[in-house]
């Protein structure tokens, strides 16, 4: 489990940064902040060794990568 949520977070991490850069006109800026807050609270998740609470992480993380995705699609078609 403890791969997966790093995994997932390294991704999550990447697809943020690129978000922010692609989104020049600020269309998502307050939903990209809440993602970052909640982006870093699962750090420190990173050294749990509660099950239940690493299964929560991956679970936030996999909905902020989807959702992530389809911000990029929506900003790079715009683009």
């Amino acid at each position: 489990m403890h791969q997966l949520l790093e995994n997932l977070w390294n991704v999550t991490d990447d697809l943020l940064y690129r978000v922010r850069i692609y989104d020049r006109n600020l269309a998502y800026s307050d939903e990209i902040v809440k993602m970052d807050e909640l982006h870093r609270k699962i750090d420190s998740l990173r050294v749990s060794d509660d099950e239940r609470l690493l299964a929560f992480g991956v679970d936030k993380l996999k909905e902020m990568r989807s959702r992530l995705l389809t911000m990029m699609e929506d900003l790079l078609f715009t683009a």
